[in-house]
């Protein structure tokens, strides 16, 4: 089966009680029925895709779309070599960015972009002072966050 072929399950829902008494809620329209019925062809049993679907559904009502967005906006910051690199430097200490353009050899609108990119994402924080800025890393998870990306590869 083509995965084109399998029905959307959209966002109705209608109350179950699960083993335990606990209420949970599924999807109530002909979609969510028939996302059941494919997972009970492709198992072979009816209370597994009963209980698969049910565990679906609720991982989808778990979903916040403003905070996939916010979460979209990191990753995107973070995709980038020079901004990665820049991420890797400040996570040294404070740096303006005049230190950062001559670590990188790269122009001061290029690293102006870059770091507004990642201010926006909110991985680094400025500090004005007089008429310099000066960036560092907005939070410990930021650093931890590059840390085990690099970690991902070497495993």
């Amino acid at each position: 089966m083509l995965d084109k072929e399998l029905p959307m399950i959209h966002s109705k829902r209608l109350p179950i009680t699960l083993p335990g008494g606990e209420k949970e809620s599924c999807q109530d329209d002909s979609a969510c029925c028939e996302a059941e019925k494919t997972l009970a062809r492709l198992y072979g049993d009816q209370r597994l895709a009963r209980e698969r679907c049910l565990q679906v559904c609720t991982q989808v009502k778990k979903i916040d779309e403003d905070e996939l967005a916010a979460e979209i906006k990191v990753f995107k910051a973070v995709a980038d070599v020079t901004r990665l690199k820049i991420l890797k430097l400040l996570s040294g200490g404070e740096l303006c960015i005049c230190e950062i353009m001559l670590a990188l050899k790269r122009p001061q609108s290029s690293i102006s972009h870059n770091l507004s990119i990642l201010e926006d994402a909110g991985l680094v924080k400025e500090r004005k002072e007089g008429k310099w800025c000066r960036y560092r890393i907005s939070d410990g998870a930021v650093i931890d966050m590059v840390s085990l990306a690099g970690q991902f590869k070497r495993k």
